[in-house]
């Protein structure tokens, strides 16, 4: 009977402990799944601001691109008072900057959605385009003289 006690009580120490040890194994996967849905939410938030930045800097661009096609339609303007000579020389310059302007149109436009670190990068190149078209504009006239004097 003692012999039967021992082994009754050492089962029933070893069933505690193997409920224990499953009520911990419990906890910690409840964490787990916690922590996981929590990276999910964080991952969903990160692509979601991502995502506006991205629209944001394609209304940017496309005021850009609108500001530039003023630009080059003042210029064409401007060129129609010139002799022939220059004018054809005036009108080459502007059809490159013309596409210039549309390729930076659709750069941003087709641009698809990776990484943030590819955003940035995107970013930079597409932002030093961008200035560069807009110095040419804006230096059109001055550096057209300087090239033909």
């Amino acid at each position: 009977m003692k012999n039967s006690f021992l082994i009754i009580t050492a089962m029933a120490l070893i069933s505690a402990f193997a409920i224990q040890s499953c009520d911990r194994s419990s906890n910690q996967m409840e964490r787990a799944e916690t922590s996981a849905i929590e990276a999910e939410r964080d991952v969903d938030i990160a692509s979601s601001e991502l995502q506006s930045e991205i629209r944001t800097y394609r209304l940017e661009a496309a005021d850009n691109v609108q500001e530039n096609n003023r630009s080059i339609a003042d210029i064409k303007m401007e060129i129609q008072n010139v002799d022939i000579d220059e004018r054809d020389m005036h009108t080459e310059r502007v059809e490159e900057l013309e596409r210039t302007n549309r390729d930076l149109k659709r750069q941003i436009d087709n641009y698809s959605q990776s990484t943030k670190d590819n955003w940035n990068e995107f970013k930079s190149e597409f932002r030093s385009a961008m200035d560069d078209l807009e110095n040419s504009l804006n230096d059109f006239f001055a550096t057209s003289t300087t090239a033909t004097n």
